[in-house]
């Protein structure tokens, strides 16, 4: 019985973990105007606020290096190089407009 509630547990905690990624890559695509339900006439993108989520999930992948499950892993991965690339696709259309 203890087995299966550690398992369940440890479930829901991965389930928490990767909503919270999905919720911060959300964040940051908003942040840098590169989220695909960007609402017209929305505020003009701040990069430096998605620069800092960024950041944030470096540090994350960081400091929990060795305790995320492979699956935790590659959505982090994933997470960070997808707005990685769209950091720097928001960088060269803001440049391309000045």
């Amino acid at each position: 019985m203890a087995q299966y509630q550690r398992t369940a547990q440890t479930s829901e905690l991965t389930e928490t973990f990767l909503q919270f990624i999905l919720m911060q890559t959300q964040q940051a695509l908003l942040a840098m105007g590169k989220h695909p339900s960007r609402p017209a006439g929305a505020a003009p993108p701040n990069l430096q606020l998605g620069k800092v989520f960024i950041g944030h999930l470096i540090m994350l992948r960081m400091k929990m290096e060795g305790n995320l499950t492979g699956d935790e892993t590659n959505a982090l991965n994933n997470a960070i190089t997808h707005l990685q690339n769209a950091f720097v696709e928001a960088t060269k259309e803001r440049e391309g407009k000045a």
